[in-house]
């Protein structure tokens, strides 16, 4: 026997969870109160490419934005929903958050290994998920150095980021993929600008000692 849509409204209700789909709730009874006419239905159909692509990156940016304060089950049935059959071209990105989704549990044990360095976690979770142009931004913003910095007397770049690097490289492959090219130069910048870094500190002191050796010759010459 073929439920009423009623009944049909009803149980697709009861099986949300109101805490992690307000806007499917909102949407499906709307759906139900006013049901759409044939005019309505023909005019979504047929609206024009630009507007329909428009709405997938839309639908794309939303959960980029909201990504990691999704359960997996939400990211799948979200990524589900977006229509990108005329658009082969955002095939990428939805293959991409597929991916990053089902290693959920591997990101979870990252987060773990980077206690204390809650940063470096924060920008590769935000980097894995932007888009093509937003993370080749981010990329060249992480490693690009400050005119001038190779002369400050701290190290560049911290030991501990290139140890996370390294950690990402051999604990979790499926991780370091993702990323590959960002990680490695990222641990091959810090090693470099720490080596430069420290060879500026140690010419600095050797220039201090051969000046603080001047000025006492000088002195001793005057006795």
């Amino acid at each position: 026997m073929t439920d009423s849509p009623k009944q049909e409204y009803l149980s697709q209700i009861l099986q949300m969870n109101p805490l992690e789909q307000p806007a499917e709730i909102l949407n499906r009874r709307k759906q139900f109160l006013q049901p759409q006419s044939e005019f309505h239905q023909f005019d979504t159909m047929n609206s024009s490419y630009e507007e329909r692509r428009t709405q997938a990156l839309e639908q794309i940016t939303t959960l980029r934005k909201h990504f990691w304060s999704f359960k997996t089950s939400v990211i799948e049935q979200r990524l589900n929903a977006i229509d990108i059959a005329d658009f082969p071209e955002l095939t990428f990105a939805i293959g991409r958050l597929r991916k990053i989704a089902a290693l959920r549990e591997s990101f979870t044990r990252l987060q773990h290994r980077c206690e204390g360095h809650e940063t470096f976690y924060a920008q590769f979770c935000t980097l894995v998920i932007s888009s093509p142009a937003e993370a080749e931004r981010l990329r060249s913003t992480s490693v690009a150095r400050p005119q001038g910095a190779v002369f400050d007397l701290e190290l560049v770049r911290p030991e501990d980021e290139r140890k996370l690097a390294r950690i990402v490289q051999q604990e979790f492959p499926e991780l370091h993929a993702l990323e590959k090219d960002w990680l490695n130069q990222l641990a091959a910048t810090s090693k470099k600008s720490n080596a430069i870094a420290l060879m500026v500190k140690t010419l600095y002191t050797l220039i201090t000692l051969a000046a603080g050796i001047s000025v006492l010759l000088i002195l001793y010459l005057c006795l």
